[in-house]
């Protein structure tokens, strides 16, 4: 008797177990058919009001449209953008709360080994949102007038040359640091709080080169006030083309994208993610959308790029590379 009890028991509790996970298996369909019910948050990892937060603002209000239900955007500065990506990776992971962020992300790992939150395990990419280049550029008093003269002169006899950055750890830094190493050049890193400041010491004289994108270089590029010597891309800037890029110049580890991504909390259902993603495709086609990209230097990946297999591939792969560029130059940053 007491065996047959167990027997039935035993049965019961499988057939309560396939219950729930038949459940668990409908919930993510039947959450996606009525996905999205109320508001989304839309984490910027950045303050109100900068190019980021801008472009941020544009995504967020065509997506509202598409998906019928307001994306609103929450400021959560801070951290060299770990506030915000923390706030985003312990958020339910129901596609109510999102974060757009930038290549830093993906670099935070390899400078801070405790860091709130795993990017690779925490978050999701939902799709990649644009994509940035920067352009060389040094103070007008260089003997060089083209990267291969600089190139040589970098080489040359003499004091290594100032190379200005935007603080240890940045995309700046690190720029700076793969593009000396592959031309095979010693330099003098110099840190600088931002870019700003580092370009107008260029245009003083104290340092010799600096990488900026397009939105502080093109300007005294096209002023005249500096020299232009190469843009770090596979192709050539659409905004300047007689500057060489990386690419064409065979320095391949130098082709270093700035871009920026939406994410979701690791979990979130997939055909949530789904419809996040075809959102997200319809909001960097808007016209205004594209018209602040290009203000800002940046333009649209390419459709098959665009898909949310491509965007997680890429930002493990960007993750991977960073490790490597830190490690390789012992690169050690404070813990923000």
């Amino acid at each position: 008797m007491s065996n047959r009890i167990s027997v039935l028991a035993g049965a019961a509790k499988s057939l309560i177990t396939a219950g729930v996970l038949t459940a668990g298996l409908a919930t993510a369909p039947a959450q996606a058919e009525t996905y999205p019910q109320r508001p989304i948050t839309l984490v910027v990892a950045t303050a109100a009001g900068g190019p980021g937060d801008v472009i941020a603002r544009l995504i967020a209000d065509r997506m509202s449209i598409v998906l019928g239900q307001q994306v609103m955007v929450e400021n959560a500065a801070g951290g060299g953008g770990i506030i915000g990506a923390a706030r985003a990776a312990r958020a339910k992971p129901d596609g109510y709360t999102l974060l757009i962020h930038q290549t830093g992300i993906t670099i935070a790992p390899a400078l801070y080994p405790k860091l709130p939150f795993d990017v690779e395990k925490d978050l999701t990419a939902v799709g990649l949102v644009n994509v940035s280049y920067a352009f060389l550029v040094g103070r007008k008093t260089l003997p060089a007038d083209n990267i291969k003269g600089l190139v040589d002169w970098m080489k040359g006899p003499g004091k290594p040359a100032k190379f200005a950055h935007p603080g240890t750890g940045s995309m700046g830094h690190l720029t700076t640091v793969v593009f000396a190493k592959e031309i095979g050049a010693e330099i003098d890193a110099v840190p600088y709080r931002g870019v700003g400041p580092g370009l107008n010491d260029l245009m003083g004289g104290h340092v010799d080169l600096i990488w900026a994108g397009p939105g502080v270089a093109l300007p005294q590029i096209k002023a005249g006030t500096v020299k232009v010597f190469a843009f770090n891309g596979d192709k050539r800037s659409p905004v300047l083309s007689n500057v060489p890029s990386t690419g064409e110049l065979g320095y391949k580890e130098a082709d270093i994208p700035f871009w920026q991504a939406l994410f979701a909390p690791a979990g979130t259902p997939r055909p949530i993610i789904d419809q996040l993603n075809a959102a997200l495709r319809e909001a960097v086609k808007d016209p205004r959308v594209v018209k602040a990209f290009e203000d800002s230097g940046a333009e649209t990946y390419p459709p098959e790029k665009q898909t949310v297999e491509a965007a997680n591939d890429f930002i493990r792969s960007e993750v991977a590379r960073w490790r490597k560029v830190v490690s390789e130059n012992n690169i050690k940053a404070d813990q923000p």
